[in-house]
Parts: C-alpha cells; structure tokens; sequence
C-alpha cells in the first residue's frame, strides 16, 4: 500500500533509514547531493479504518471494500506524510548511514561520505556533534552496534564505550572504532581505531556488522570486484578472517550485504549486481553457504522482513523472496514495478521499521525505498488474504 511518493534530493540517495520510536516516526536519507535530510512521517490512522476488521488489513481486501465512487464528489487534497524536519549540507557527497539513540529521547545519524570523514549529526539538536577523519579516500558502508546491557569490559569493549563503529572505504580497508553516546545527543568519537582490517583485495562498496553475543563482531565488507571478506573481531583482541567469497569473471560489484539474527541463529545474506543472492548461516565462528538464487536483474540494496527477502533492483522493482529456517529461498519472488514513480529509476535503499499508529495498537510494517534520481517511495506492507 503506497503512503507517498516524493523527489526529496537533487541526486542519487545513498542510504535511507526509518525511525519509528517514542512517539515520532521519522525517515533519515543521505545523498549524492552533498545533504542529510529528515522528514517527519505522518503515519496516523484515520479513525474511520480502525474499526475494521483485522482480516481484511491485505491490500487485497482493502481494494475489495471500495466500490464505485462517484467523481463529482468534492475531496480535500491528500495531505503529504512527508514533512521537511531537518537539513545538514557536506561540502562533499554523502554515500551511507547508520542511526542510533542516545539512550533517551535523543537520536544520532551517523553519515559518510566522500570527504573521508564520519559524521555525527543530532536529530534533536540540529547540528553535527562529533566527527572523525576516518579513512583515506570515501567512506561507502557504515554500521553503529549499540553495546548489550551486560557486557563488560574488554579489548573491544573499552569501559567508557556504549557504541561500536564499523567503517568501510574505498581505500578497501574496514576500521572498528569506540564511541561513546550520553544523554543530550553528546557524542565522544575515539580518534584511534580499535581495529583495522586490511584483507580486501578490491574497493569496499557495502558493509555490514553484528555483534553475536559469545562470539564476537562479525563483519561483511562487499567489493567492486564482486568479491566479500567475512572477520570475526573476538572480545580478546584477536582478528580472524572466516570468510573470502572470491571475485568471479563478469559477476559485477557485491552490491548489498546483511547480517540478521533469528531464534538464536545468524545468518548473513549478499546481493550481486548481476542479480544472484545468497545465505550463510554463521555457526561456531564458521560461516557456511546455505542457499543461492538468481532473480534476473541487478540487486542494489536488500532488507530482511519477517521471514522474507527484500530486493531493491537496478530496474526500478522490489522484490519480495519468502525465506524458509530462516536462510533459505524457496519460491519465485514476488514483483513490484516501478516503486518509486513510472520512470523506474533504480532502487538504491531499502529501510523498514514496525510502527504502532493507531488506537487498536497492532503494528504496521513500514518500508522506503530511494531511487538514483533523489526520490523515495513510502509505503505499508500487508499480507493479503
């Protein structure tokens, strides 16, 4: 169920992030275009549709229960759920993101770009509040890990610590720093990294990271080469490459990568420019290839739902793969064209968020996607019955 459709930036959106919490729903973009945005998402139900019956929420009920209406009937235009919040401008382009809290009602978008600098900006205090000179050439993947409330101290976890930072560069080089977030958005960014991982044999375009308890930091970084390295960052110190998906002839660049964890198993899912993804399950510091599928067209970006895959592709379509035990693909994906407007541009993002609306208190999956021309789609997943 489309909620909008807007051009928000003058070039590609490189990262898109949805924020449903406390009370606000925002959508945080970053783009080509040098800004960082945040809109407001207005996603309050009518009070005339919480009545209705749960079993027909499906898109397909929902068509079912509109009959004809008649056009000479005078409507108010539809108000945008879009609304302009706060604005940052970079002297250069802006290529990922990644959010977090600040453990009250404050809120942080860390952002990198093509200056090689990482940057702290508060949504609350309008402002950048913290950045750091991080790598030697564009900063392209970006990944803050919140430390689990009983962690103590250690090599990875320093005692003032509350954040970890994972970066990634086209200098192919992924770097783990310690961060430290207090109440009032105050950001602390340790200026020596903790980590640097050298392994890859091509420029980074894409990154990932987890921290699995017992285990330690799992990370993916994603290369032009279609090649990804897989480390394994343990709470002593040590650093373990468990994984190098090797580069294939004509395979283009690993265009998307992510890691999720369910019922107590991790797995990890990549996607291709030549439309091939894959699954591994991460077990006993093993990473293992699970399954493997090709859905024709390019993959840009990708999301985990709810026991699905979504692909944002270079044609303009999402689509959608059910997921079997949590890391297999066991049908044909499910296909929408032209998400974010007729022109098909292609879908370089994809975030979702569980939000709660309205009076009856049962969720809703929400989901943007960004195209290459700066616009964004917003909009609400069912299941039709």
């Amino acid at each position: 169920k489309v909620l909008e459709k807007a051009k928000i930036h003058t070039d590609a959106i490189s990262s898109c992030s949805l924020l449903c919490a406390d009370g606000q729903d925002l959508m945080i973009s970053v783009s080509l275009d040098g800004s960082l945005l945040a809109h407001t998402v207005d996603l309050v139900v009518q009070s005339s549709s919480l009545s209705e019956d749960p079993s027909k929420r499906g898109l397909a009920g929902t068509l079912s229960r509109f009959p004809y209406l008649g056009l000479s009937q005078a409507r108010a235009p539809p108000r945008s759920k879009l609304t302009p919040f706060r604005k940052h401008t970079a002297s250069d382009p802006l290529a990922c993101l990644s959010l977090t809290n600040d453990g009250s009602s404050g809120h942080i978008v860390f952002a990198g770009g093509h200056d090689d600098v990482v940057l702290a900006y508060g949504i609350t205090s309008a402002c950048a509040v913290a950045s750091v000179y991080s790598h030697r050439d564009a900063v392209t993947g970006l990944d803050i890990i919140q430390r689990p409330s009983t962690m103590a101290g250690n090599a990875i976890w320093t005692d003032i610590s509350t954040h970890l930072m994972v970066s990634g560069s086209w200098d192919a080089t992924v770097k783990v720093w310690s961060v430290a977030v207090a109440t009032g958005e105050t950001v602390s960014i340790n200026r020596e990294p903790l980590a640097e991982l050298f392994d890859a044999d091509s420029t980074i375009i894409c990154l990932s990271a987890s921290y699995v308890l017992g285990t330690g930091l799992a990370i993916a970084a994603g290369c032009t080469d279609g090649s990804f390295v897989v480390w394994l960052c343990h709470d002593d110190g040590t650093k373990v490459v468990i994984h190098k998906e090797p580069p294939r002839r004509g395979s283009g660049p690993c265009s998307s990568l992510k890691w999720t964890e369910q019922m107590g198993s991790v797995y990890l899912f990549a996607g291709f420019s030549t439309g091939r993804l894959s699954s591994h399950v991460l077990s006993n510091g093993v990473l293992e290839r699970a399954s493997a599928v090709s859905i024709g067209v390019g993959v840009k970006c990708i999301e985990i739902i709810d026991g699905a895959l979504l692909a944002g592709c270079s044609d303009g379509g999402l689509r959608l793969l059910p997921l079997r035990d949590g890391a297999y693909f066991d049908s044909k994906p499910t296909l929408w064209n032209a998400v974010n407007g007729k022109l098909s541009p292609g879908l370089t993002c994809i975030s979702s968020a569980i939000s709660i609306t309205n009076e009856l208190g049962y969720p809703r999956l929400i989901c943007a996607t960004g195209g290459e021309d700066g616009s964004v789609a917003l909009f609400e997943l069912k299941r039709a019955y």
